[in-house]
Order: C-alpha cells, then structure tokens, then sequence
C-alpha cells in the first residue's frame, strides 16, 4: 500500500507545465484563424479601393492646396487608435442587415464614381465602404467610437470645394482691397481697378481664384481639428483656436499679395514661378505655426480637468473577442461583397475602343466649308492625355471661317475624363440650346471661351456611345451606364467657335451652328 500513494506535491508539480502547454498552445494558435480572415477580407479590399487612393494621392500632389491630403489618413490613423481602450470596452454585436445595405450601397456607389471618373463621390464613397465594414463587423458601438476618425478623412476628399468655392468672389475682392491699403501703407503708389486688378507703377497684378485663399483655409482646419482635440479640453478653448487660425491664414494670405506687389515692384519677374508657389505655402506655415503657439497657450489657461478613473476590468472581461456565429457570418458577408466588387470593378476596363476612322481622313471639304491652311491650327481648349484629337479651321465662301476641335479618349478615368476639372470653364456661362439638323434635335451648349483677352463665342457637345449630350451630369450617367452594360467609357469632346466680329448679336451664333449642322452627321462615321 506504501508504493501505490503519490506524493501530492509532485502531482502539484508535474501536472503544472502540462496545463500550461494545454491552455498556452491553443490560445496562442487561436490567432491564426483571425489573421488569415484579416488577410482574406484585406486583400479585396485592397483591389476595390486602390483606384481610388491612387486618384486622390495624384490629387494630393498635383493640385494646389492639396497637399495636407498626405497627411490626413496617418492622422486618422493615430485618432482611431487613441480610441482602443474605449473599443476594449464595448462588445462586439455586428449588425447584419444594416451593415450589408450600408456596406451594397457604398460599394455601388464607389463603382459608378470609378467607371465615371468623378473622384469626389468615389473618395466619399470610400470612407462609406470603411464605415459599413466596421458597422457590419462589429456594430453600432465601434462605429459610433470611430465615428470622429471616420469623418476626418474627409479632409482628404475635395468634396468640400462646394464650402471654399461659394467664398472664392467674396475672398478674391477682400484680398485685393486689404493688400491695395497694405501696399499703400508702405508708401508704393498702387491704384485698385475693377475690384481684382492692383496697378502697380511697373506691372499690374491680378488676384485671381486661386489667390483668393478660401481653398488653403481647408488644410488649416485639416491640421487644426484634430490638434484642438488632441490637444485641450474645454470647448471654448477648442473653438477659439480653430476659429483664431482661420482668421489667421485669411490676413497671411492679405500679406502673401502684399508681398508679390513689393517683389514685382523692385523688379522681380518670375511671378508665378516657384517663389508664387513659396508665397501659397507661407499662408499654411503661418496658420500652422499659429496652431501650435495658440494651442500651448489655451492649455496654460485652461483648468486642469481631473482624469477619470478607467472602470476596474472584470475577470470575465477579454479584450477584443472576434468570434462567434454571428461575426462569422458578418465576416463572411462582407467579404463576399467586397470581393464581388473589385472583381466587377476590374471587369469593366475591357480595352479602349478604338475610332470607326482615323480623324486624319476628316474631309477637307464640308459642303460650301473648305479647309484653311492659312491660319495656325491651335485649340481654344487642350484637353490634356486624349488619345486622338482633330484641330482644323474652315472657311466659307463669304470669308467666315470656324475653329473645328474633337477630342477623343478611348477609356474614361481620374484625370483623364471629358466632363472634368479641364472643361469646367466652358460650363461656367453656358446656354443649352437645341440645334435643328434637318429632321434632327441636337442638344449644345452655346458658351463664350477667354483667349488673349478676346471672348469667342464657341458651340459643344459631348458624343457618348452614339448619342449627343450637352448636360455635363447626363453626360456622365450615360458613361456610367456604358461602363456598366457594355464595358465601355469611350467618349468625345465636339467643340465648334468662330471671331466674334463688333455689332454682332444673334448672328454670332450662325457660323457654328450652320457649320455643326455640316459636322454631326460625319461624327456619327468617325466616333463609336
């Protein structure tokens, strides 16, 4: 009986690496599963969204007052995961339905802004994607605590050009009226004409939309937000700082012009060259530098508010749980989705469609119209990366002569799209009107284009899968739709001027129309 008792502390001791190996193994191995879903979900994601973040980022660095865009994920980035110890706190209850309407509608929406190269609703919509996965993942908590992250990134969008651009006119006469008194103040004789044009003794200056500086006003608040928020507690503090930085960039871009008065006065040249670029970043570096000596000083005055004790975790509490039947099938239902779309995205781009004729082979002769050599064949409009173009100049017997341009493109996307940012001024003051072609309406545009100083009155159309449009949002539905049901993109640009002789009214119109009567009927052979 002696042999058979066990030494219960040897028991003790050899059953401990046992359990310990036992329970550490599966908790560690129970990882893998969740990464390799992560990775499954990711990479489709990755494909549905790298257009558009290619989009934005050729935005970021192109466009003037873009560049914070760079800027804007990171810091989204950073505020989501300040977030982590609120999010440990709140459990995981994926919501199906509304997660899988959400998640179908942002991902619809992301694929007609892609096949029609709008670049505003496309980055809109994918912050929509991102918001519908964590709402279909993990439910109204996680995305009510991510909600601030989520909607900072719209600084990164150019969707609020719709806020700056109401406040360009306004912005461009008070920058020229504060930067006159300015200069005057410095004894330099200025003299302010027609609200915008400051006339210096040696070169007049003209403060045009993009010095108006409403449009870096968003790369102030894009830094200015989230630094307030990081930053200081009272609401007063908060507002103060931000509303403070704006005011601040309005009066740096008052000395910005001030400057360019005083550097073109002494004799400087290169205006718009890189020191113009210089001056354009001196309103941000001020407004920025403002941001950071205002926010040290608000938080000396605030009140230090008392930190909140963190709630004691429970024993039963473990982190984030990414398990169940419930995620499971929200996981399952958005990647499906996600999936399906990037492969539905990829599927449209079926080639570029290539031209019924070379617009090389474009007849000389256009019934009473023959071409004319004598006059440089330069574009009013240069829509930039067409792939086929036609620029040509007829003349008619009584001595008219008309500007003929068509551009083509094989495939439409972001920066390459006929109703975009390179055609916006010929929308700015244009008239619809229909042309009488025989039996035929044409729907145009009548519109006035600014070259050296002249307005030339010009007629255009958009040539769409066969079909006319001169309604730039019809234009691009009709090129979403093509993309959906045919694979296609392919479109045209028609564009029709002619001088503008003195005393001239309605008749200013004849030419172009009576020549794009000659001309329709002939783009219906040439373009697809």
């Amino acid at each position: 009986m002696e042999n058979s008792l066990v030494n219960p502390s040897q028991t003790v001791e050899d059953s401990r690496p046992l359990r310990s190996s036992a329970e550490g193994e599966p908790a560690r191995l129970g990882h893998y599963p969740f990464l390799l879903r992560a990775v499954g979900l990711g990479i489709p994601l990755i494909l549905l969204c790298a257009p558009t973040v290619g989009d934005l980022a050729n935005l970021w660095w192109t466009r003037y007052g873009f560049s914070h865009g760079f800027l804007v994920p990171l810091v989204s980035l950073y505020l989501a995961w300040l977030q982590k110890p609120a999010l440990q706190h709140i459990p995981i209850a994926p919501a199906l339905g509304p997660g899988l309407l959400w998640l179908v509608f942002a991902t619809l929406l992301l694929l007609a802004s892609q096949a029609g190269g709008v670049i505003t609703t496309a980055s809109v919509a994918l912050i929509l994607v991102l918001a519908g996965l964590i709402l279909l993942l993990c439910g109204y908590g996680y995305l009510k605590a991510l909600a601030f992250p989520l909607v900072y990134l719209i600084f990164m969008t150019p969707i609020l050009d719709f806020l700056t651009e109401p406040l360009d006119w306004p912005f461009q006469l008070l920058t020229a009226s504060m930067s006159v008194s300015m200069l005057q103040a410095l004894g330099i004789p200025v003299l302010l004409e027609n609200s915008l044009y400051i006339i210096l003794p040696t070169v007049t200056l003209e403060v045009a939309r993009q010095c108006s500086g409403a449009g870096l006003l968003i790369a102030v608040l894009a830094i200015g937000l989230p630094l307030a928020y990081l930053t200081l507690q009272a609401w007063w503090s908060r507002i103060t700082l931000v509303v403070s930085s704006v005011m601040i960039a309005i009066v740096a871009n008052w000395i910005r012009v001030t400057i360019m008065g005083v550097y073109a006065q002494s004799g400087g040249k290169d205006l718009h060259g890189p020191y113009h670029i210089l001056q354009g970043l001196f309103v941000d570096w001020v407004a920025f530098a403002f941001l950071f000596v205002g926010a040290w000083l608000l938080g000396r005055l605030e009140k230090p508010a008392p930190t909140p004790a963190l709630p004691r975790e429970q024993g039963s509490f473990s982190g984030f749980n990414f398990h169940g039947a419930a995620w499971n099938r929200a996981w399952w239902l958005g990647t499906i989705t996600i999936a399906a779309a990037a492969i539905f995205l990829y599927s449209l781009d079926r080639g570029g469609t290539a031209l019924k004729k070379d617009l090389a082979t474009f007849p000389a002769v256009l019934g009473d119209w023959v071409i004319d050599h004598t006059l440089k064949e330069d574009s009013l409009i240069g829509l930039q990366d067409v792939d086929e173009s036609l620029v040509r100049t007829y003349r008619a017997p009584d001595g008219r002569r008309v500007h003929l341009y068509v551009a083509y493109t094989k495939t439409q996307r972001q920066g390459k799209e006929l109703v975009g940012m390179e055609t916006a001024p010929l929308h700015e003051s244009a008239i619809a009107t229909d042309l009488r072609i025989g039996a035929v309406s044409l729907p145009a545009n009548r519109t006035f284009i600014d070259k050296s100083h002249r307005h030339i009155p010009a007629v255009f159309w958009y040539h769409i899968n066969g079909m006319s449009y001169a309604d730039r949002s019809q234009a691009k539905l009709a090129t979403i739709k093509q993309a959906f049901l045919r694979g296609r993109t392919d479109g045209a640009l028609v564009l029709v001027s002619a001088e503008l002789h003195p005393g001239q009214s309605e008749e200013q119109w004849k030419a172009q129309e009576e020549f794009a009567g000659v001309v329709f009927p002939l783009m219906q052979e040439y373009l697809p």
